[in-house]
């Protein structure tokens, strides 16, 4: 008896340690690892606005249609501690033209500028390029002296004048610094523009030519009008129209029938 009862003590322990083991087992993270994860919860990101471009005014001169003086518009160019940077978007929104109906042009289509450099003693060079010519690849330094070239456009002396004080008094006027501007033409000294003005030796902005009136304001550009949509077009062939039915003619009733005697 006491044989028997050690052996069924012992199958007992062994099947306790078994059902130990497999419990541990069901358990254990290795079980569950066959399981669906589970979906992450989506999020929406968080719209950051873009950090705006600062920007300063400026003062750009053209010819008015009225009176004999420069007028201003008012512009706005990107901020820049580069004084060269300043000079290249003053120098070109000159040669782009005016975007008030009350100011000209004072160049024709098609002038625009290569480069603009800033020397010693408020001395500023401005390379121009006629239409046609290209603009090039600008160069670094003031460029070199060369064979002088002729008039680059047929024009009168007053709108000559006109057109390279327009230059001249906008530099002055938003970089007081500036007391001198030199004027090449595609890289190379030019004689004259127009056969009239002679720029072979810096000029000097003449700063009574500019109005005391407050700059203008250019129009606000409106953006152009939405299309509007087309209207969907059917693939389909179109199914004939029913034709109208004509009703049977309705048959006649007859009438009392009278027997005659």
């Amino acid at each position: 008896m006491p044989r028997r009862f050690a052996l069924g003590l012992l199958a007992l322990l062994v099947f306790l340690l078994l059902a130990l083991l497999l419990g541990r087992r069901i358990l254990s993270p290795s079980a569950t690892a066959g399981a669906p994860a589970p979906t992450p919860t989506a999020r929406p990101t968080p719209f950051v606005p873009p950090t705006p471009i600062a920007e300063q005014r400026v003062s750009v001169y053209f010819p008015a249609r009225e009176g004999e003086l420069l007028r201003a518009e008012a512009r706005r160019i990107p901020a820049s501690t580069d004084e060269i940077a300043v000079l290249r978007a003053l120098a070109s929104a000159v040669l782009d033209g005016p975007r008030s109906p009350d100011l000209l042009r004072p160049f024709p289509e098609g002038w625009t500028l290569r480069g603009a450099f800033r020397l010693r003693d408020g001395l500023v060079v401005l390379d121009l390029s006629p239409p046609g010519a290209g603009t090039g690849a600008p160069v670094e330094g003031p460029p070199a002296p060369e064979a002088s070239l002729g008039p680059r456009w047929q024009t009168g002396s007053h709108e000559e004048l006109e057109a390279v004080q327009a230059l001249l008094v906008t530099l002055a006027k938003n970089i007081p610094t500036v007391t001198k501007v030199a004027l090449v033409v595609a890289g190379e000294p030019a004689e004259t523009l127009a056969g009239h003005l002679d720029l072979m030796h810096p000029l000097v902005p003449d700063l009574s030519r500019a109005s005391s009136d407050p700059p203008l304001e250019p129009p606000l550009e409106t953006a152009p009008p939405a299309p509007t949509p087309a209207q969907p077009m059917s693939t389909g062939t179109p199914s004939p129209s029913p034709e109208p039915r004509t009703p049977p003619p309705s048959k006649a009733r007859p009438g009392p029938r009278t027997d005659v005697a």
